[in-house]
């Protein structure tokens, strides 16, 4: 198993695999298939830019996860992996991606949502040391 970063030239990538996320966990994020399937090349490639955007591979898309900048604080987003898949470390390899980025790049909260009946995550979100972060939903992790 591989976690590559996705530069905007592999938007189509990003989005495949996004979309896939979509359509096999719907419940699972603040967004739709039927939303996303409507954006252009150009705001494929703009979530991508100025973040971080990793998928995982093996040997194709398996996974991927997301970090941007939202005010004071890196958000993590779009952590999904096939079913396929689960349960055999690739989820915890990504987010430990995202949160070595974060140090490199200095910042010093990680923040996400998960939902409350999504306790395969949560459980994992705490086993990388991520705490309830005070809002309904939110977790967070203070990165070292």
């Amino acid at each position: 198993m591989q976690i590559h970063q996705v530069t905007p030239d592999e938007w189509t990538l990003w989005r495949d695999v996004r979309l896939e996320a979509l359509a096999a966990d719907p419940a699972e994020f603040g967004s739709t298939l039927a939303r996303e399937q409507e954006y252009g090349e150009d705001d494929w490639r703009a979530r991508i830019v100025g973040g971080l955007n990793l998928v995982a591979l093996d040997p194709g898309p398996v996974g991927l996860v997301g970090a941007t900048s939202k005010p004071g604080d890196l958000y993590l987003y779009s952590m999904w992996v096939k079913s396929s898949h689960r349960g055999r470390g690739i989820g915890e390899a990504l987010v430990r991606a995202v949160l070595a980025w974060a140090a490199e790049e200095g910042w010093k909260r990680v923040r996400l949502r998960v939902w409350e009946h999504n306790l395969p995550a949560r459980k994992l979100y705490e086993r990388l040391g991520f705490v309830d972060a005070g809002e309904p939903e939110h977790m967070e992790f203070v990165v070292s």
